[in-house]
C-alpha cells in the first residue's frame, strides 16, 4: 500500500512536468524534451555501468558515457550515417583497447562497454530520430510513444498488483503477470486515443495510431523485461533509488529500449517510408 502510494503521489508529479515539459518543447523551447531524454538516457547508461561493476563486469565508463552522448547529439545533427557512427566508434575502441595492452578482463570488460552504449543510449536515440520524422507531426509522435509506454506500466502495475495470478515470464521478472500484460495494452490503447484526440486534434486515423500504439506498446513490455533479465543478471532490485518507488534513470527509461525503435521503425517503413 505504501509502495502504491508513492507511486502515485510521485507519479502524479511526473505526469505534470512531463506535460509541461512536452509543451515547452512544442511552443517556446523545440527539442527541450529531447535535451531532457538525452540526459536521461546518460544517467541510465551509466547506472547500467554502475551495476555491471558491481556485478564483476568493470566497463571503461567514461568511454562509453562518451560514446553515448556522441551518439545523441548525432541523432540530433545528422552528422553521419548511423550505421556509420556505430562501425566508426566501435572499431575506434578495438583501436584503443589493443594499444592499451590491457589483456586482463579485456572481453568482460569490452563487452560492458560496448553493452551499455549500445542498450541504452543507441535505443534511447530512436526518440530523437521519431521526433525529427516530421516538423509537424514528429512531436506528437514523441507524445504518443511516452504514453503508450507510460500509460501501460501504471495499468500493468495495478491490474498485475490486484489480481495477477498467471506469470507472464517469471525467471526474468517473477511479479509480472499476463493480466498485467494485457492490462498494459489496454491502458495504452485509451492512452492512445486521448493523445490521438488531443495532440493530434483528432486529424489521425485510428488505422494509424492503433497500429502505432501496439507496436509502441509491445516493444514497452519487452523493454521493461530486458532490463529485468539485465538487474537479475547484476543480482540488483533497482538500478538506484532517485524517485521513491519508481527507482533510477534506468528504471524509469526501460520501456524506452525496445519501444523507441520499435515505433521508430514502423513509422519509418509505413507513414514515412517515402
Amino acid at each position: 500500500m505504501k509502495d502504491l502510494k508513492q507511486r502515485l503521489g510521485f507519479g502524479t508529479i511526473l505526469v505534470i512536468a512531463i506535460v509541461g515539459l512536452f509543451l515547452l518543447d512544442k511552443s517556446t523551447m523545440p527539442g527541450a524534451a529531447m535535451i531532457v531524454f538525452g540526459l536521461l538516457a546518460l544517467l541510465a547508461q551509466n547506472e547500467l555501468y554502475t551495476m555491471l561493476k558491481n556485478s564483476g563486469m568493470a566497463a571503461r565508463q567514461a568511454v562509453g558515457l562518451t560514446f553515448g552522448a556522441v551518439t545523441l547529439l548525432n541523432a540530433w545533427f545528422a552528422w553521419v550515417p548511423v550505421g556509420g557512427l556505430i562501425v566508426g566508434l566501435i572499431v575506434g575502441y578495438l583501436v584503443m583497447e589493443v594499444l592499451s595492452r590491457n589483456v586482463e578482463n579485456a572481453p568482460a570488460r569490452i563487452g560492458s562497454t560496448l553493452l551499455g552504449w549500445l542498450c541504452v543510449p543507441l535505443m534511447l536515440s530512436s526518440v530523437i530520430h521519431i521526433r525529427l520524422l516530421d516538423p509537424v507531426d514528429g512531436w506528437e509522435w514523441v507524445m504518443l510513444l511516452v504514453v503508450g509506454c507510460k500509460a501501460g506500466d501504471s495499468s500493468a502495475y495495478l491490474v498485475g498488483s490486484a489480481m495477477g495470478k498467471h506469470k507472464l515470464i517469471p525467471e526474468v521478472s517473477p511479479n509480472k503477470s499476463w493480466e498485467g500484460a494485457i492490462a498494459s495494452m489496454l491502458g495504452a490503447l485509451l492512452g492512445g486515443f486521448i493523445v490521438a484526440s488531443w495532440a493530434f486534434g483528432g486529424n489521425i486515423e485510428a488505422s494509424i495510431w492503433i497500429p502505432a500504439i501496439l507496436v509502441t506498446n509491445l516493444g514497452a513490455q519487452f523493454g521493461d523485461l530486458a532490463e529485468s533479465l539485465l538487474k537479475r543478471g547484476c543480482k540488483t532490485k533497482d538500478s538506484a533509488t532517485a524517485v521513491p518507488a519508481f527507482g533510477g534513470s534506468f528504471d524509469m527509461v526501460d520501456s524506452f529500449l525496445v519501444a523507441a525503435p520499435a515505433l521508430h521503425g514502423y513509422l519509418a517503413l509505413t507513414l514515412y517510408s517515402a
